[in-house]
């Protein structure tokens, strides 16, 4: 977890005090630039003119590759940022947390990838503070920064060490009020996939169990009625505390077959995120669920399952079949209200489905699914 978590409406405020804790030369790494046009920028700026602090800013407004995070590192004007302040979504905040990194280990960033590079990051940053615009990833939580490079030979990879956790995560709901429908209906996605990965997980426990438990309630209140009406701050106050709580449990119980099939297919494609989170979750949930039932009928996941379908539905007295169906077909129901796009959508095409195949890892999933299920799971999400 961070060091400190500051949460709430308006938090965005405190800003003034948490900063000359950290450092007196801030590098601000904002997404795009639509946040300049916000009230909240302009609440940052009169924080940073109060405290005399010269800005340098840095946008990085999509997903951080390594020319992107290197380029930011050897510019010499950065020599005496003494802390890195992240505003923005997912990308950003990786971005971020990658500069933070570099800028204390220098060098060639994909050295220190994991499955690309060779090396092990030394752990030395320069302090990092995350400040979240949507609800999604959990970045303001986590100890990895997603990496992607796309391309027929691309990756989505991380630069990770325990310490890499931002010192400080500021999570202000009021921040995402202005953040675009279809952006935070993948991020919803996003974070409601990582919820019940972290929560399905061969490595999570009872600690990690609880807090996913408790996001995936407040998706339950809170998904859809954030992804009909934006300014909902309750529903945005929901999402903001499920994403942040999906960071801490995705840190330590780690992630399922979804963001394996995400890891792989953002390589290659250019497809958001939460996108193949949200277009793969029922599918992959549903056959996850078969090959439990098939392999054990007292396997604790599917007891977990039961939770879920318990979660989602106002019937009593079922049994526990009944819920654990019940699940799987909510996340059907909601990937067609939701509008989820499929993966076809974005060019993905049966000739692909071998070498996604191939990339995508299950690790942590309750069940280990075979090559031919990964295969008819992408299959049911192109047209």
């Amino acid at each position: 977890m961070p060091p400190q978590i500051v949460f709430g409406p308006g938090k965005i405020a405190e800003l003034e005090n948490i900063i000359v804790r950290f450092g007196s030369h801030p590098l601000l790494v904002l997404g795009n630039r639509s946040f300049l046009e916000t009230d909240h920028y302009l609440t940052v700026q009169k924080i940073l003119a109060k405290l005399n602090i010269r800005l340098q800013t840095v946008h990085i407004g999509s997903e951080p590759s390594p020319e992107m995070i290197d380029t930011i590192v050897a510019n010499p004007s950065y020599a005496e940022i003494d802390l890195v302040i992240a505003i923005g979504g997912g990308s950003t905040l990786d971005g971020g947390k990658a500069i933070s990194a570099m800028l204390a280990e220098g060098g060639k960033i994909t050295r220190f990838l994991e499955g690309v590079g060779t090396k092990t990051p030394s752990g030395r940053k320069i302090p990092f503070i995350a400040i979240p615009t949507t609800s999604g990833t959990g970045s303001e939580a986590t100890s990895n920064a997603v990496i992607s490079s796309i391309g027929q030979e691309g990756f989505k990879s991380s630069l990770r060490h325990d310490n890499f956790i931002p010192n400080l995560a500021l999570v202000d709901p009021t921040l995402t009020l202005s953040c675009p429908n279809k952006l935070t209906v993948a991020c919803s996605m996003d974070c409601f996939t990582q919820l019940v990965e972290g929560y399905l997980s061969t490595n999570s426990s009872t600690l990690t169990d609880a807090l996913a438990l408790d996001g995936i309630r407040a998706i339950h209140r809170s998904i859809r009625l954030v992804c009909a009406d934006g300014n909902n701050l309750p529903a945005r106050t929901d999402l903001s505390y499920a994403a942040l709580l999906s960071g801490i449990v995705l840190a330590s119980s780690g992630l399922g077959t979804v963001h394996g099939f995400a890891s792989a297919i953002g390589g290659y494609f250019a497809v958001p995120h939460g996108v193949v989170c949200g277009t793969l979750m029922a599918p992959t949930n549903a056959l996850t669920l078969k090959s439990l039932r098939a392999k054990a009928a007292n396997h604790l996941a599917l007891g977990k399952y039961t939770k879920l379908g318990k979660i989602f539905s106002e019937q009593k007295n079922k049994n526990d079949t009944w819920y654990q169906d019940n699940f799987i077909e909510m996340l059907e129901r909601l990937a067609g209200e939701l509008d989820i796009p499929k993966l076809s959508d974005f060019g993905v095409t049966s000739n692909d489905i071998e070498k996604i195949v191939n990339k995508t890892a299950n690790k942590f999933n309750p069940t280990q699914l075979t090559k031919e299920d990964l295969a008819s799971i992408l299959r049911s999400r192109i047209s």
